[in-house]
């Protein structure tokens, strides 16, 4: 069909930050009324916060064991340790669980939380693989931000070669294993071709990762704020918590520095729902995807129009304005000289 993935998601990237948030917004607002046909969809999600909530908590407890000799510390971070290792585990059981469930809604049944259990089950190992791809991605990511000359020269030609694979995996290929059970070799084949059956008033917004950065713009600002809340909690409050003095041009002025691990726990916590949420989007939209592309006549007749116009973004002004600036441009282009 010829649509230029990576020209797409540049588009998308070139709007201004505030129009992409705002797009964020209004997907999320779309994707609740998804939501709502059946609250079992939030079970996933709700879990997912909670193992989040108890592994950040159980590291920072520990962490402020050491000024507090906090009875357990020890143990509160072994068990942040052992639930860090598995979280890509966890979130990808989670995800799926999730995409089955938005699939049973909208082919018309009514699925729960139990019966996306019962079908996970059967997957553990695509669970498994996937989460190692995450993981195997995450390293890769880390590695590459880090300068290192020819040993970051092949790390950026290894994961310029994955990059098509990896788009495909985060978008499809998690609802493809959850709505048939593919195998992750065959799945990954088969989404390759998936490009090739995109239903042409489709074709705008496939490949797009349209929830790329927002994260790290929205978290940026809130851990901000709470530093500077931390600064001045750290400096005036050393009568409320243990102190320490730090020499400064020969006269030393007295901080505390538990403040500061208190806002980056809650900035932890808001920087990790927030992810959560986000992701958990996208697997309720690419699913939906996922199932209009390939198993069209599966969805509620009562439903095809409605999530027809959610996938196409029709109610994100934002979106809509692009792919009318996109059009022109194309008209321009196509004009005669």
């Amino acid at each position: 069909m010829g649509f230029d993935f990576d020209k797409a998601s540049q588009s998308f990237d070139s709007l201004p930050f505030q129009d992409r948030l705002s797009a964020v917004g209004n997907l999320v607002k779309n994707t609740f009324t998804v939501i709502g046909r059946d609250r079992d969809i939030v079970v996933p999600f709700t879990r997912m916060a909670i193992y989040h909530f108890i592994m950040v908590t159980t590291f920072f407890y520990g962490a402020m064991g050491w000024w507090y000799e906090l009875p357990g510390e020890a143990w509160a971070l072994v068990l942040a340790v052992l639930l860090f290792l598995y979280k890509h585990f966890y979130h990808n059981k989670q995800e799926i669980r999730l995409s089955w469930t938005v699939n049973e809604t909208i082919t018309g049944n009514d699925p729960d939380y139990a019966g996306a259990t019962r079908a996970s089950k059967g997957l553990k190992g695509q669970i498994r693989i996937l989460a190692w791809l995450d993981i195997g991605m995450a390293v890769l990511r880390r590695a590459k931000s880090k300068e290192g000359g020819v040993v970051n020269w092949l790390i950026n030609l290894f994961i310029t070669g994955l990059r098509e694979v990896w788009d495909l995996v985060n978008h499809y290929l998690l609802p493809s294993v959850a709505v048939d059970g593919h195998d992750i070799k065959p799945g990954i084949e088969k989404m390759k071709k998936l490009k090739d059956q995109v239903p042409e008033s489709l074709v705008g917004v496939f490949g797009i990762d349209f929830l790329g950065s927002v994260i790290r713009r929205v978290t940026v600002p809130v851990y901000t704020g709470l530093f500077v809340i931390a600064a001045l909690a750290g400096y005036f409050g050393t009568g409320l918590f243990p102190s320490y003095e730090i020499p400064f041009e020969g006269t030393p002025i007295t901080l505390t520095p538990i403040p500061l691990v208190i806002a980056l726990y809650f900035g932890k916590i808001f920087n990790n729902l927030f992810e959560r949420t986000v992701t958990c989007i996208k697997v309720i939209y690419f699913t939906i995807f996922y199932a209009k592309i390939t198993h069209p006549d599966s969805i509620s007749e009562d439903l095809r129009e409605e999530l027809l116009n959610y996938l196409k973004l029709d109610q994100v002004d934002e979106v809509e304005n692009l792919d009318s600036q996109e059009a022109a441009e194309g008209d321009m282009q196509a004009a005669p000289a």
